[in-house]
């Protein structure tokens, strides 16, 4: 009966024994309990392998994530700012130039014996005012000259002693020295002011 006993326990533990030997066999000799798989990733895919072809190798770990810092530079950053426009005025046309005197001024004159003296010839100057304003006497002058045989002979000048509205007229009296029947001709003109 111990004999018995003895060999049943012999062959339990030589079935033991070759249970755990065929299983290192099969898994490679690590026991199968408490194996942890690997972690998957999202990028990790499986494909079956192909006959002949050599296992690929596991995924390299991911890079640590290092934090950097950078400067970015906006556009409008970088562009200088625009100046405010200069106020410009709007240009003004010139003023038209007022037209000179003798330009505006029309005169018409006759002359004759002097009632006071005969050695004098009175010329009456009618002006009429085409300005487009009014003009003062003093700003209205006339040069009476007397001619002989195309020779000027005597120069006398004169003005208006009263204004001379826009648009208006008056009269100058001036006595040119001389007899009427001695000049051959007697010219009247306006002066302009530079000439005074």
């Amino acid at each position: 009966m111990r004999r018995r006993a003895l060999a049943s326990v012999v062959v339990v533990c030589a079935i033991g024994a070759v249970t755990l030997r065929l299983f290192r066999v099969v898994h490679g000799g690590q026991p199968h309990l408490h194996r942890r798989s690997p972690p998957r990733t999202a990028a990790a895919t499986v494909t079956a392998p192909t006959r002949g072809a050599l296992p690929a190798p596991p995924n390299p770990r991911p890079p640590e994530y290092v934090e950097r810092h950078a400067t970015v530079v906006l556009p409008w950053e970088t562009e200088p700012a625009p100046s405010p426009t200069a106020f410009q005025p709007t240009p003004r046309p010139a003023p038209t130039p007022a037209p000179s005197i003798p330009g505006c001024v029309v005169i018409t004159w006759s002359s004759g014996m002097s009632p006071t003296s005969i050695a004098q010839v009175l010329v009456e100057v009618h002006a009429e005012n085409r300005c487009g304003r009014d003009l003062d006497g003093m700003d209205v002058w006339f040069e009476v000259a007397g001619y002989r045989h195309g020779d000027l002979i005597q120069v006398t000048r004169g003005h208006l002693f009263d204004p001379l509205p826009r648009d208006g007229d008056g009269t100058a009296r001036i006595a040119l020295p001389g007899s009427a029947d001695w000049y051959d001709a007697i010219e009247v003109a306006v002066l302009p002011p530079t000439e005074l």
